[in-house]
């Protein structure tokens, strides 16, 4: 019972996410319905789109079913993971910035899923076209 109630105090001060999923390109997009993005990062199957202040305010997952299940500890099946993510209008997510990585805890199913990316602090040198990499 104690648990019940640490997982609601915990969801009480996570933000609130608008939901998205096409089922068509298995695309689940995750977002603040207050801020807009001005700018993204995308890692993988995994986009993380972040406002003027580089808070993240998006968060796209492609290929989510199979990457949603790969996350859960039960290995949950495919059909029961598309059905729980088509139907979903919003959700709670919290980040958090923990050394290297971006965590992102969501909470699609029944408890928390958990979300790790790298977090990129200083722009690629590819980026800077004047730049020589040459030795």
């Amino acid at each position: 019972m104690r648990r019940d109630l640490d997982i609601r105090d915990e969801m009480e001060i996570m933000q609130n996410f608008n939901v998205s999923y096409d089922k068509e390109s298995d695309d689940l997009f995750l977002f603040s319905p207050k801020d807009k993005s001005k700018g993204s990062v995308e890692v993988g199957d995994i986009v993380i789109d972040m406002n003027n202040k580089k808070e993240v305010v998006g968060i796209q997952i492609m290929n989510a079913v199979e990457l949603l299940r790969d996350l859960t500890e039960e290995k949950l099946d495919p059909q029961y993971v598309e059905n729980e993510i088509n139907g979903l209008k919003n959700c709670k997510v919290d980040i958090k910035l923990k050394n290297n990585l971006v965590l992102i805890k969501m909470y699609i199913f029944k408890r928390p899923t958990i979300l790790s990316v790298p977090c990129i602090k200083t722009p690629s040198p590819a980026l800077y076209p004047n730049t020589s990499l040459a030795v």
